[in-house]
């Protein structure tokens, strides 16, 4: 009865080994999605993602990313970065009672190269180093040996579990590279701007097993992401794609971000933006997002409608609907000042 119960305790967080935790609203975690992101900031800024599922109380599902990216200038504040440091703490729960747990603390820089006339193109290498805690509390769950014949379930009887380890520890290695058409986003100069990055993480393969007698490698992780932005008049249309493979298991995520802006004018965005935009996670969820930009502070929030399209059958509730906030906020004073950010935002 316990190997029972424990095998169904791991088969519940398996879906985390094979997928890996992703935001819904993947644009606005600049750091979770590429390491190369934070070389390509003019401003300091925090990131705050914030993802839980509504339906179950018992079922946890809940991801949360805090990072903060400085851009280096050698020469001055008002001097265009050379590249970018950044730090970034994650936490994931996951399982009956949150029976599966991930706390990380990564560290990051990148480096970026500007090409082409007032610097049109650019190219931003990045790599990120962390430390992860992985745990599996089982005190969380009813263990056969716990119960008695006299009153049942005594939670202060000892969990039988000897042959796993309930915890533990990693250093993770990730790296990414991007390439940016117009990062500035000048559109007197330029018809649009057009980017494109791909990042790899668990480079060192590092063991994430939990038995004392076997070794499990992690996988590397794939991430492609990439798409452009258009102006038109006042609105600006971001279409892009998300695609992962690990392990030959697949996900791809499509959309587009609109922003309409009353203030721009024929060189930039500037001024109050009102955001929106709709998603499709490929069989699982259609994204819809809503939010405003507004000064240096941008906030939005995000559902996930859980698609039962391809479920064959239609009395298994398969539905995990969610919601997520994002705060993305500029700790620049010059604001009037053009910026190169996160082209997705």
């Amino acid at each position: 009865m316990k190997n029972i119960i424990l095998i169904l305790a791991l088969c519940l967080t398996s879906r985390v080994f094979a997928q890996d935790a992703q935001f819904s609203q993947y644009f606005a975690a600049s750091l979770y999605l590429n390491p190369a992101f934070s070389g390509i900031y003019n401003d300091p800024s925090v990131h705050l993602n914030h993802k839980r599922r509504l339906q179950s109380v018992d079922v946890i599902n809940e991801l949360t990313q805090v990072s903060f990216i400085f851009p280096i200038k050698p020469n001055g504040q008002f001097e265009q970065s050379i590249g970018g440091a950044g730090i970034m703490a994650f936490n994931e729960k996951s399982g009956f009672q949150g029976v599966y747990e991930r706390n990380s603390v990564f560290v990051n820089y990148a480096h970026n190269m500007k090409f082409g006339l007032l610097a049109s193109y650019l190219i931003s290498v990045g790599a990120q180093v962390g430390y992860e805690i992985r745990r599996l509390n089982f005190s969380n769950l009813a263990w056969g040996s716990q119960y008695n014949s006299f009153y049942g379930f005594d939670s202060r009887l000892p969990v039988p579990v000897t042959e796993f380890n309930d915890q533990q520890q990693n250093l993770v290695v990730n790296a990414g590279i991007m390439y940016y058409y117009n990062p500035e986003r000048n559109y007197l100069l330029h018809k649009y701007s057009a980017f494109v990055g791909v990042s790899a993480t668990n480079l060192n393969r590092p063991n994430t097993s939990y038995s004392t007698d076997n070794e499990s490698m992690e996988p590397i992780l794939l991430k492609y992401n990439g798409g452009f932005q258009l102006k038109f008049n006042k609105i600006f249309v971001t279409p892009s794609i998300l695609y992962l493979y690990i392990r030959q298991n697949q996900q791809f995520n499509a959309g587009v971000n609109f922003a309409y802006v009353p203030n721009a004018n024929d060189y930039q965005a500037k001024g109050t933006q009102l955001l929106f935009g709709t998603w499709y996670r490929l069989r699982d969820s259609f994204i819809f997002v809503g939010g405003i930009k507004f000064s240096s502070l941008a906030v939005r929030v995000s559902y996930d409608l859980n698609s039962t399209l391809f479920v064959p059958e239609k009395n298994i509730d398969l539905a995990q609907h969610s919601m997520e906030i994002s705060i993305q906020y500029s700790l620049s004073k010059g604001l009037d000042l053009k910026r190169i950010s996160n082209p997705l935002f």
